[in-house]
């Protein structure tokens, strides 16, 4: 069903314009992944560079090479009764060929929550705690994570001016500590 439902997809894709984003999930060196974002929409692109770390250098550019590729398409529609989906909106992940593809929706949330999706699923095999979280680190060092459901309070709680934001929804914890999963905060500026 996933090869059917992906080569579809790059058929629609093909002869249009495309953007392209060469990223990383997760702030930590040791775990972070190298993802490419390939969207339909400008705007789409524009997200995943915004949430994510950024390569900064002309080298660091040349010596992306990713390690998951994700592909947004909200104007492409699965057919459920062909592509096995149960809705004309999906999003898909072949761990094997580290690939997923998204289509049938415009929010571009289903691309960071992809990211982090294949994050929660190969960071544990590393011995990385993958968290939904917030999380902050006082001047000693010491940290602190929030948990709870969404729209529980996380972010407020973690936006304390005594201590240093570390982000305010997915993290890992692992042997160099915690770190975030983005590139800043999804819905806190401080």
């Amino acid at each position: 069903s996933f090869s059917g439902l992906h080569s579809r997809l790059c058929g629609y894709l093909q002869g249009r314009d495309v953007f392209v984003q060469d990223v990383y999930g997760g702030a930590d060196p040791e775990h972070r992944l190298p993802v490419r974002i390939i969207t339909q929409k400008a705007w789409h692109s524009l997200f995943a560079r915004t949430m994510f770390l950024k390569n900064t250098t002309v080298e660091q550019v040349r010596r992306h090479v990713p390690d998951f590729t994700i592909i947004a398409a909200p104007g492409f529609q699965a057919n459920p009764m062909a592509d096995g989906t149960r809705s004309e909106t999906f999003i898909v992940l072949n761990f094997r060929q580290k690939l997923g593809i998204i289509g049938g929706t415009g929010y571009a949330g289903e691309i960071k929550k992809t990211v982090f999706t294949v994050l929660n699923y190969l960071l544990p095999l590393e011995g990385v705690l993958s968290m939904h979280c917030s999380a902050n680190v006082g001047k000693d060092g010491d940290a602190a994570i929030f948990f709870g459901l969404s729209g529980t309070g996380k972010t407020t709680l973690s936006a304390d001016p005594s201590r240093r934001l570390v982000g305010d929804d997915e993290h890992g914890w692992g042997p160099n500590g915690v770190f975030n999963f983005e590139d800043g905060c999804y819905a806190k500026m401080i």
